[in-house]
């Protein structure tokens, strides 16, 4: 086959010097939880989960003392490792069917590897897709729950219970500054401070038609007018110390199947709920906490089958193989992950109230 050389020369296994660029860049620029948790690749999860959880411990003093004297013992602080060894995120698809439809319909070499390199790239954004999933949940509801597969486990995180519990009124007439400062207090009297939320834009929509906010803001001969974004913005800042707002309304597709037309009908989600609102206190260089990948199983499998793999050292790991029996050929794409917060006691998450449950207004907010 001129211009192309297959891998041990099966058909449609690709080179692994061909992989080496998929699964390097796992970051997307316009997804807002990255501006929250970035991505770090270890070759051993539970060392680095426990070195950047201590890390970022609130710090305990140490106290004087006199010359000649001993010194207090110290301790280290506890961390739960959890069960981040079970994140391992995979997928494959039959490529032998593909690369038949493909010759077939006269595709030549060159065309076909570019083809299969990218399923490769597709397989690798699907892994990356979950990860981004994960992120979102943790900061929604303090934990990250894997329910898939035959698998049925939650990574709890130990954010506080009183801290999950929040609610609040977003309703026109509601006391939405009573309520934030509230929220703010309660986390003042545990030493943190807020600076940052993330939610929906429909309820950035809402707060911004609060009566009390609009005369906040444009004072009272502005009540009823719209605050502008930008106002409101810098209204949380002032106010409340809230200096990020991070808005999240992009969607997923969270599952697949194939109708009767033979095409995949998909059923998108939110990767951030859209009644939620959750407070949260970065640290110094913005972040909550980190993304950790690690080798996946097939990483050390590989050098006992007969594969085509791309670069260990990759985030996302793609790697091919034949089956006799039926004959097909895999392409599958790999991860180990599991997101990592620094301080679960930075994390204060509120429910919006339905609007049935809110008409009257209300001040509460907070609320436990």
């Amino acid at each position: 086959m001129p211009n192309v050389n297959w891998e041990n020369n099966i058909f449609g296994m690709i080179p692994q010097t061909e992989w080496l660029n998929i699964g390097t860049m796992v970051t997307r620029p316009n997804d807002p939880i990255d501006r929250l948790f970035g991505d770090e690749r270890t070759d051993n999860l539970v060392a680095y989960w426990q070195s950047i959880a201590n890390e970022y411990q609130i710090p305990v003093m140490a106290q004087f003392h006199g010359f000649d004297t001993e010194a207090k013992t110290t301790f280290r602080v506890p961390v739960d490792t959890h069960n981040i060894e079970k994140g391992l995120i995979k997928v494959k698809i039959n490529q032998s069917e593909r690369l038949r439809a493909l010759a077939r319909a006269g595709v030549q070499n060159q065309q076909m590897m570019d083809y299969v390199l990218n399923d490769g790239i597709r397989l690798a954004d699907q892994v990356v897709t979950r990860t981004k999933v994960a992120k979102n949940e943790l900061m929604a509801t303090g934990k990250v729950t894997i329910k898939e597969n035959n698998l049925d486990l939650t990574v709890d995180y130990g954010v506080p219970a009183a801290h999950t519990a929040l609610t609040l009124d977003l309703s026109k007439t509601a006391d939405i500054p009573t309520q934030l400062q509230t929220i703010v207090d309660m986390a003042n009297a545990e030493g943190i401070t807020l600076n940052g939320m993330i939610t929906s834009r429909k309820n950035l929509t809402k707060m911004r038609n609060n009566d009390l906010i609009q005369t906040a803001v444009n004072g009272a001969i502005g009540a009823g007018a719209l605050v502008r974004r930008t106002a409101l913005d810098a209204y949380l800042e002032e106010e409340f110390g809230i200096t990020t707002i991070v808005e999240q309304d992009l969607t997923y597709g969270a599952s697949a199947v194939i109708g009767q037309n033979d095409r995949p009908s998909i059923t998108t989600a939110r990767y951030f709920p859209d009644n939620v609102v959750t407070f949260f206190a970065t640290t110094p260089g913005g972040l909550m906490g980190m993304g950790l990948w690690g080798d996946s199983p097939e990483v050390d499998l590989s050098r006992l089958m007969q594969v085509s793999a791309s670069a260990a050292s990759n985030y996302v790991y793609i790697s091919q193989w034949v089956e006799n029996d039926p004959a097909v050929l895999w392409t599958k794409a790999s991860a180990l992950f599991m997101p990592v917060l620094y301080n679960p006691n930075s994390l204060f998450i509120a429910t919006v109230q339905a609007e049935s449950q809110s008409s009257e207004g209300g001040e509460g907010g907070g609320g436990q």
